[in-house]
């Protein structure tokens, strides 16, 4: 007999049952009422809705549909997930050096890299000596036009940290040889200075500065240049200007440096992008303090920027501001940011012919991650505009393929199983694109060279039709090619005899 006393095991099991009764019950009470506020996740997220029962269809039911969403919907809004997301996180990056965020890999002694730079310093994004060889002729021509005009074009290439730290890059990535290999930078620099194209190579200054800098120039948990890294960028970029441009560009002097004590925005973008519960050490940053050398009675340059958001250090710190009469940033090619901060529309609402000839300098800036995608199609539009004769439509869907994320490295993962190169998969995907767009609209095409092309497209992906080539080849003892070229030709011609009656 107990005397209504209770055993200690018999607590115990009350205590457990109470405990996982609480565990259950306070998360749901937490994603109802909120009680305890939370550290919110930073990121790009797209907003989820919680679960509604009242939009269950019967066929979405069938189909598995509905249980999909509402399951998506119940564990975005389960209670605690943040600090749940933030634990976890925590727990991989420490104990596996695993990074939880978006197109972030963990490297030696726990450095943060986007992954795309590396992939990029290794040659896996490489699209081809003759697409960079076009590309660097194209562009010459532009720059000789526009010098005719009294204007100056620069390419920029910024550096990235795949390049700046090889020797901490992910263990994966290690025994990838890169020696001899050809990659994105390589054949640009190497053809863009072979055409004598206005180039400035951060990316090989800060290789350069690496033992010779007191301050560090990217941060551990950051993706861009620290901004002193920024700022000894910025202080070459407008002394090579000077040398080029006509117009006055100041002397900008770096005079020292403070200590914060916050970090300013984007010197922990990747930490941030973690999600974790305690911040990543790493070496304090330090912020430059400069000061331009100004004449009053010299007209200052108007310069548009065309790059990626290396260019935001320079904003924030009011370089190009100081240094500029109007510095207009058109981010990616899209978005518009003026000196002032202040957005203004879209660059394909502009017209880019008043937007390039009322400037002195028309700046081109890409880092490492982005050089497949060189100018987001900046370097075509100038192009056209200037030579509009020499529109090339299959080009010009090659250039969009290696330009939209999506569709680049679903063509780099195509070529890989392929075993072809990356170039050569972007062209089959162009010349596909090409034919398409000719089926839907043929109104747009009326040039011969174009014709031919697209009818030696549609003869050589028709098997019956190939096998009369063959034929006609053999007969004629000519090569298939030549033959396939002859019959093109004529079919071109046809057609524009026909709209020449018309």
């Amino acid at each position: 007999m107990n005397n209504g006393r209770k055993f200690p095991e018999e607590w115990l099991k009350q205590g457990m049952f109470t405990f996982l009764l609480f565990m259950m019950v306070f998360p749901l009470l937490q994603s109802r009422f909120g009680l305890i506020k939370e550290k919110p996740l930073t990121g790009a997220f797209s907003a989820i809705a919680k679960p509604d029962p009242g939009s269950f269809t019967r066929p979405e039911w069938l189909s598995g549909v509905f249980q999909d969403e509402f399951n998506k919907r119940t564990e975005n809004h389960i209670g605690f997930r943040n600090s749940l997301v933030r634990i976890n996180n925590q727990i991989d990056y420490t104990f596996f050096r695993q990074a939880n965020a978006e197109g972030v890999i963990s490297g030696k002694n726990g450095e943060l890299f986007e992954e795309d730079y590396i992939r990029e310093a290794k040659g896996l994004f490489f699209i081809g000596d003759e697409t960079w060889k076009k590309k660097a002729a194209q562009l010459k021509a532009v720059q000789d036009t526009l010098a005719v005009f009294g204007k100056t074009l620069v390419v920029i290439i910024e550096p990235g940290k795949a390049t700046y730290y090889p020797e901490l890059s992910p263990r994966k990535y290690r025994n990838i040889d890169s020696d001899g290999k050809l990659t994105n930078y390589g054949q640009m620099v190497h053809h863009f200075i072979k055409e004598g194209i206005n180039l400035l190579d951060l990316d090989a200054y800060f290789r350069k500065m690496k033992n010779e800098v007191p301050h560090p120039l990217f941060l551990k948990g950051g993706t861009h240049w620290s901004y002193y890294g920024a700022a000894l960028a910025a202080d070459t970029t407008l002394a090579y200007l000077s040398g080029l441009s006509h117009k006055y560009i100041p002397d900008m002097t770096i005079e020292g440096i403070k200590n914060l004590d916050t970090i300013r925005h984007p010197d922990y973008d990747i930490g941030l992008a973690m999600n974790l519960i305690f911040s990543i050490r790493q070496e304090e940053p330090v912020y430059p303090v400069f000061s331009f050398d100004e004449k009053q009675t010299s007209e200052k340059a108007d310069v548009l920027i065309v790059g990626d958001s290396f260019y935001f250090n320079w904003l924030n710190d009011q370089i190009t501001p100081s240094a500029f009469s109007n510095c207009d940033f058109w981010y990616y090619n899209k978005n518009i940011t003026r000196c002032d901060y202040l957005q203004d529309g879209i660059a394909s609402d502009k017209n880019l012919r008043d937007e390039v000839l009322k400037r002195d300098i028309i700046m081109i800036m890409i880092t490492g991650r982005f050089h497949h995608a060189f100018a987001w199609s900046f370097d075509e539009q100038l192009h056209e505009l200037f030579f509009p004769e020499k529109r090339d439509h299959e080009w010009y869907f090659a250039n969009q393929v290696r330009v939209y994320d999506a569709a680049f490295r679903q063509m780099v993962a195509e070529a890989d199983s392929m075993q072809i190169s990356n170039e050569q998969r972007i062209n089959q995907e162009a010349s596909y694109l090409f034919y398409k767009d000719y089926t839907e609209n043929p109104e747009k095409y009326t040039r011969r060279h174009e014709l031919v092309r697209l009818y030696s497209l549609g003869i050589s992906s028709t098997p019956e039709w190939m096998e009369q080539i063959r034929e006609k080849a053999l007969k004629n003892g000519v090569d298939v090619d030549v033959q396939l070229r002859r019959d093109a030709e004529w079919m071109a011609d046809e057609k524009l005899k026909n709209l020449n009656r018309e």
